[in-house]
């Protein structure tokens, strides 16, 4: 049990520390005056799609670890269900302010996984909403799980450059085939590992029980 502890403490150190060094390097330099050719010149044209997504990413990326801390839950009911309203708000607009920049991504062949990641990710906040609404405890975790997973995914696939894959499939000497091949890894293989871990290897335990029992 104690170390099961300590594995979680260390888990989620990671990810908030990678939540916090994507943050800084990402969303300060917009407010320390860094800009891409796709902001455009004013904030109607595509910077407001970009603030948008950094306001409703930022409740999604740091709100989002204190929802799945059990003493949270149990002992701060009232926080907690506040704080999932605004996680569900958050990333809704994060997720439709993706769709948007999907489509002025830079590079062409990244378009396609980080519209479905928007997507899928806007999917299952939504049903994560759904199921608290209907009382459904259980789907509700499933899915806030999916979701944040999703949203961590759209820092993943910004660290392709500290964290290239090149020992796995052997270098890529085509930049942006390089950039779509991350983006589709980093945007993905984290909620196919989360299914498995959450989904099927559960179910494979209760198979295993059951014949058990006959």
């Amino acid at each position: 049990m104690k170390a099961k502890r300590i594995l979680t403490f260390i888990f989620w150190t990671i990810i908030i520390a990678i939540s916090v060094y994507f943050y800084y390097y990402n969303v300060f330099a917009y407010f320390y005056g860094y800009r891409n050719e796709r902001f455009g010149t004013t904030l109607f044209t595509n910077q407001i799609w970009f603030v948008a997504h950094m306001v409703g990413a930022t409740f999604s990326l740091f709100l989002g670890p204190v929802q799945f801390w059990p003493s949270v839950r149990k002992k701060y009911i009232r926080y907690h269900r506040m704080a999932g309203k605004l996680y569900i708000v958050g990333s809704l607009i994060a997720g439709i302010s993706a769709l948007r920049l999907s489509l002025i991504n830079d590079c062409a062949g990244c378009r396609y996984p980080l519209f479905l990641l928007s997507v899928l990710f806007l999917l299952t906040t939504a049903c994560a909403w759904i199921a608290i609404r209907r009382k459904n405890i259980v789907a509700h975790q499933q899915f806030m799980t999916r979701s944040y997973t999703l949203a961590l995914a759209f820092v993943f696939v910004r660290l392709y450059q500290i964290l290239p894959l090149d020992f796995l499939y052997g270098p890529i000497h085509n930049a942006e085939v390089e950039r779509t091949v991350n983006e589709w890894i980093f945007s993905f293989v984290p909620l196919i590992i989360v299914e498995i871990v959450m989904i099927w290897l559960p179910s494979l335990k209760k198979t295993r029980r059951a014949n058990h029992k006959q």
